[in-house]
């Protein structure tokens, strides 16, 4: 019969029709897309003429000569990656317990909650940069200063992304242990720690893999490492030795994302 639908005929569901509001929405967004984009000056005639300026010849071949010194860029290397250690188990050492009290499920009173909340959010406002900058010109320029920005960025991120982790945890443990008798603290530890531990690790090597590359920016403004090195090649125009430097650590940041992906596929 014309009427019934062969059961091993695939039946396509009928297009939703488009709503008024997502029209409005859609045309809302582009008319002010299109205002900003007048306002800052963007021009689509830049993506051509940029690749004209003879600046560009400056950057190949790549001194390879200048990146093979280990003075010049090993050196700088290890330090980037001591600050990014150092930074990474001081600040993960401290967002464990504040991701606790700034979690709605394990916070011990609404104040503590509030407070820890407020404090977090600020810190997370400050870009890493003008953190770097601040605590550079604050305490010394050199790989302390921006170590110590690095410790407070990875404690701001890390905050954020386990606190929600906690959020999410089941509370019946932590109901149990609670009606057991167990105080605030051993409660938390035995009820809610040991199912959100995987997180605070997979957390902490992604953590690890920002602050590689954080720690790299924040030596431009007198953090130490290898981006105090490209700072000073950048004012000589050495742009040459730029390009060998960056290779080098495009190759180094893949292999540590691989690394931390495997981490966090595991651990998850």
């Amino acid at each position: 019969m014309s009427g019934t639908v062969d059961p091993g005929q695939q039946v396509r569901p009928s297009k939703p029709p488009i709503r008024f509001w997502t029209v409005l929405v859609a045309g809302a967004v582009v008319a002010f897309t299109v205002v900003a984009a007048r306002r800052s000056g963007f021009d689509w005639g830049s993506f051509v003429t940029v690749w004209t300026n003879p600046l560009w010849q400056r950057f190949w071949p790549a001194d390879w000569e200048f990146v093979a010194n280990r003075r010049n860029v090993l050196d700088p290397l290890i330090e980037t990656f001591q600050i990014a250690i150092v930074a990474t188990i001081v600040g993960c050492s401290l967002a464990l317990p504040i991701s606790f009290l700034m979690s709605s499920l394990t916070t011990p009173n609404r104040a503590t909650f509030v407070i820890s909340r407020a404090i977090m959010n600020v810190l997370r406002a400050i870009p890493d940069l003008l953190l770097a900058v601040i605590l550079v010109a604050a305490v010394s320029i050199g790989a302390f200063g921006g170590t110590i920005a690095l410790a407070v960025f990875s404690v701001a991120v890390l905050v954020k992304l386990f606190s929600e982790s906690i959020d999410s945890a089941d509370p019946r443990p932590l109901e149990a242990a609670f009606a057991a008798g167990g105080r605030h603290t051993a409660s938390v530890r035995a009820g809610v720690f040991p199912e959100v531990f995987p997180a605070y690790v997979a957390y902490s090597a992604y953590v690890f893999e920002l602050n590689v590359r954080a720690s790299v920016v924040i030596g431009l403004v007198g953090g130490g490492g290898i981006g105090r090195v490209i700072e000073a090649q950048r004012q000589f125009f050495r742009y040459d030795r730029i390009t060998g430097v960056l290779i080098i650590l495009f190759v180094i940041v893949a292999a540590i994302e691989q690394i931390s992906d495997a981490i966090r596929r595991r651990v998850l």
